[in-house]
């Protein structure tokens, strides 16, 4: 299935692709009526637009579907291993599962290229992605940026290493698994961009996509050891994190620019799964239970812009 967006999150194209077509949407005969059970993987139906999303997938907008057929379809698609996002003319294939501990594209990675979508990087020539998973903004940021000389990819799960090496085709990319405070010891970037892990909590592993702030906190502590004069900091950051991630954003010798933010719901099924950490979240007066289009919590996601002050 394909997920296509259009550039402003606006919209969200669902398309069914591949075998699909023949699996799912009737296209199981050829031109001379012979069974087919593959199509092309080129090969696309457009079946249905969802409005202004706020999750890749919304199993409440789907649900809000009035005609049964187009109803089933839809969630039977959802339900395909074989998945490919499209923002802004960048395309990623992910197979669901294969890598275990690796995600497919959120809305907040979305909402991070969109925003880096009007940024000027004439001027850099190196970047890092931390934290990169799938490295969807790393993607992005190359394809858009052809001047970038280095792009390098870092991550602590080994999958998304396998998945890099499976997929990469651009000689200008590498990847380093381990942390990335290592690799940045005795180096600096022009561009650092992070999706980091958001969500606190109390005595936090933060060795997935969404538990702890140690990272974020650890590049604007450092910022002036891993980057150049010029160089700019992307961060994603949640409004769960700002009552403890404000205090090293409100630092006298940093440039700090909130770029952009979004309103999503919370779908991180271990923490909503996990009574004591809901708990915290919620008794510390971060994050308020009220139903809204389907979804009970929410969160609002900034982009900010950091830079040392020159």
């Amino acid at each position: 299935m394909l997920h296509k967006f259009a550039p402003d999150l606006s919209e969200q194209g669902i398309y069914a692709k591949w075998n699909e077509l023949a699996t799912i949407m009737a296209q199981d005969k050829d031109e001379q009526g012979n069974r087919i059970y593959t199509r092309p993987k080129d090969e696309l139906l457009h079946v249905i637009d969802f409005v202004n999303p706020v999750l890749v997938t919304d199993r409440y907008k789907i649900n809000q579907i009035q005609e049964y057929i187009k109803r089933e379809t839809v969630s039977t698609l959802f339900d395909s291993p074989f998945v490919t996002i499209e923002y802004d003319g960048v395309k990623m294939d992910f197979e669901k599962y294969k890598y275990p501990g690796m995600r497919t594209p959120s809305i907040d990675t979305l909402f991070f290229c969109k925003t880096l979508k009007d940024c000027d990087f004439k001027a850099y020539s190196t970047l890092i992605e931390v934290g990169s998973g799938p490295w969807f903004i790393a993607k992005y940021m190359g394809e858009k940026n052809p001047q970038l000389e280095k792009v390098v990819l870092n991550d602590i799960n080994p999958n998304a290493e396998t998945y890099f090496k499976a997929n990469h085709t651009d000689p200008r990319f590498s990847f380093y698994l381990g942390d990335a405070k290592n690799y940045m010891e005795d180096q600096k970037f022009d561009i650092i961009t992070c999706n980091p892990p958001y969500i606190p909590r109390p005595l936090s592993i933060d060795d997935n996509p969404y538990e702890g702030l140690s990272l974020p906190i650890y590049l604007i502590e450092n910022i002036k050891k891993i980057l150049n004069d010029e160089g700019k900091l992307y961060l994603n950051l949640s409004s769960l994190s700002l009552p403890i991630m404000q205090q090293f954003l409100d630092n006298s010798e940093l440039v700090v620019k909130q770029l952009d933010s979004i309103e999503v719901p919370l779908k991180v099924f271990n923490v909503l799964n996990n009574p004591i950490w809901m708990d915290y979240l919620i008794k510390e007066k971060w994050l308020k239970k009220e139903y809204r289009e389907g979804h009970e919590y929410r969160q609002n996601l900034y982009m900010y812009e950091i830079q040392k002050k020159i």
